[in-house]
């Protein structure tokens, strides 16, 4: 049972199942990490830390 938790400009975080989470690119639909969490929350803040790490990478 997939489902949208949050959405940014350029990424989508997905629940997969069994404390799984995708976080996906918007711009190719591509899937750049799973994570393990115990909820959305947890899985957000992740996210967002992988999201400013791969920013800092590109510049």
């Amino acid at each position: 049972m997939r489902r949208t938790i949050h959405q940014w400009r350029d990424w989508l975080l997905e629940y997969i199942g069994d404390d799984k989470y995708e976080l996906i690119q918007k711009d190719n639909l591509s899937v750049f990490r799973t994570i393990m969490a115990k909820n959305a929350m947890d899985a957000e803040n992740e996210c967002q830390l992988i999201i400013k790490s791969s920013k800092e990478i590109r510049v």
